[in-house]
């Protein structure tokens, strides 16, 4: 079972970046994501297994498995990450016949042996950058004709707004953010793309270190942040997210008498996702398949209601000229949430696969904050067996330098790591390292890997002893996250631990597995401001609490 996040208020710690090609969730977190199927459940040959962002989710929903019913085939949908959709591809995975990228910044790095064949573009959306209005309006960008990247940068470097954007290793809008700011400092125009010699002159690393740092929020996904930021407004004043979003997340608002957000396009740093859709040949049944997926395709960019329908889920064509819309729905693209149809300016060219990879290795080892991380595993005596071998693989994947720089995980230099096994007291640790020297990781690895569990549950000693820890770490700047999981309801008083997390103000990522007792970890995630995760894959749950460092 996939991990099912839910939403608990904000998390505030930068994710601990690695290069590229790392396995991180998406959404709903994990290797298996959500699914959806049309029609009746045929044959091998007759069914389409798509992965897709969880940007597309609405376009899956509404669009897509309703043809395929129509059609009677079945598509089998997945919701995952870039990052993840990448390395899938990479791998050499034949999970998937289709994958739906978000934008071609992740494609072209999965797709580096050319596997996929008649990649389309389905559709475009720009990234914006969009709060409520009454926020915009505190930031002064509301009602204005033409919003430079200059002002943007003003905005969110003036009094002390709450500015979220998604971790580029997890998620494209991320990505594609970092992407179009770097190219700002490094003053390229339309159609220069960013290289690597640029990337270590002084006006690109410092200006994309302080805009880095001016991140308040990095949730793991688009569709996850904009659910996060509507729930928390009080912790978030703007994000950079999809135009596309931010319609939806807007029809859905209005539609509740709630404030709509507004948004503005960065002139000078524009960013396009241009969706591109691809087929990966599999098997014997590549022919039925591939027949699926062009008429799919075609139906997509070409069919009349189809088109009208990706319209009102916000998308402009894909062979719209520029951003501009003729004759534009006002009711989806509307003027009163800043929605711009007449948009001219083109959009920033993505550098190579390899600057890319540059890019988001010094996201991790350059421009982030240093990230204070205590973890609290439960250690009792029900997580023998197939709990923690789950455990002891999941700190393998985080701990180990090599698998960490492959999963996008790795320790900062100034990083701290704590690990902490509880049962019905302290049952190991707390075992501690400073920075990411190699050989020390590899130790934390071994402490966690060579506890045999045993005894019973109470996770709020453990939370108690993260909440002091945490306390003594007073170095400005840093960021601090605490990740706890168990599989069983705790002893102990809940009240005073909740209490205890609140006062802390340091989020706590929650992981229920097995039997665990999904209200008290809910109450210490909301608690904190932090989010619920509930799986019964260690490897993936623990991995995407990791991934909010």
């Amino acid at each position: 079972m996939p991990p099912r996040r839910r939403t608990l208020g904000a998390l505030g710690a930068t994710l601990a970046l690695a290069l590229v090609l790392g396995l991180t969730a998406c959404g709903g977190g994990g290797g298996g994501g959500n699914s959806g199927a049309g029609g009746r459940g045929g044959p091998a040959d007759r069914t389409l297994r798509i992965v897709a962002g969880s940007e597309q989710k609405a376009i899956l929903d509404q669009i897509v498995v309703p043809w395929c019913t129509a059609q009677r085939y079945t598509c089998d949908y997945t919701l995952l990450g870039s990052v993840d959709q990448a390395r899938a591809l990479q791998s050499g995975s034949t999970t998937y016949d289709a994958y739906w990228f978000a934008s071609s910044v992740f494609a072209q790095i999965g797709d580096s042996q050319g596997r996929l064949r008649d990649t389309r573009s389905m559709f475009v959306t720009p990234v914006v950058f969009a709060g409520r209005r009454s926020a915009m309006q505190r930031l002064g960008l509301t009602d204005r004709p033409q919003v430079t990247v200059g002002d943007v940068l003003t905005a969110i470097q003036s009094g002390d707004p709450h500015i979220w954007s998604t971790n580029p290793t997890q998620s494209n809008s991320g990505a594609t953010t970092l992407l179009a700011f770097m190219n700002h400092f490094a003053g390229n125009g339309p159609g220069q793309p960013l290289t690597a010699a640029q990337l270590d002159s002084p006006q690109v690393d410092q200006g994309i270190t302080t805009f880095v740092q001016s991140m308040d929020r990095t949730p793991p996904s688009t569709g996850t942040m904009m659910q996060e930021c509507v729930d928390a407004p009080d912790q978030c004043d703007a994000v950079f997210t999809y135009e596309a979003l931010v319609i939806e997340q807007n029809q859905q608002l209005v539609a509740q008498g709630k404030e709509p957000f507004y948004a503005v396009y960065p002139e000078g740093a524009l960013a396009i996702s241009d969706a591109p859709f691809g087929f990966l040949p599999t098997g014997e049944a590549d022919a039925a398949k591939e027949k699926i997926f062009s008429e799919l395709q075609d139906h997509l960019l070409n069919d009349p209601k189809a088109r009208r329908d990706l319209l009102h889920l916000g998308r402009r064509p894909a062979d719209s000229i520029g951003l501009t819309l003729d004759q534009p729905d006002t009711t989806v693209f509307d003027p009163a949430w800043g929605i711009k149809t007449d948009i001219r300016e083109q959009g920033i060219s993505y550098p190579s696969a390899a600057v890319i990879e540059q890019v988001l290795e010094r996201y991790h080892t350059r421009y982030r904050r240093p990230v204070t991380t205590y973890y609290c595993l439960d250690g009792s005596g029900s997580m023998s067996g197939d709990g923690w071998d789950g455990v002891k693989e999941a700190a393998h994947q985080i701990f180990d330098p090599d698998q960490a720089r492959l999963n996008l995980l790795q320790t900062g230099p100034e990083d701290r790591t704590t690990v902490a096994v509880f049962n019905d007291h302290q049952a190991a640790g707390p075992f501690t390292v400073d920075g990411n020297d190699p050989a020390r990781m590899r130790q934390l690895e071994a402490d966690v890997t060579g506890y045999e569990p045993g005894g019973g549950t109470n996770m709020y000693r453990c939370l108690d002893d993260a909440v002091a820890a945490l306390a003594r770490d007073t170095e400005p700047g840093r960021k601090k996250l605490i990740v706890v999981m168990s599989d069983g309801q705790s002893s102990g008083s809940a009240k005073a631990g909740q209490d205890r997390v609140r006062a802390a103000g340091v989020p706590v990522v929650a992981i229920a597995f097995g039997d665990a007792d999904p209200e008290q970890l809910t109450a210490v995630a909301q608690a904190s401001g932090g989010a619920y995760v509930e799986s019964d894959d260690l490897v993936s749950a623990l991995r995407e609490a990791a991934g909010y460092k």
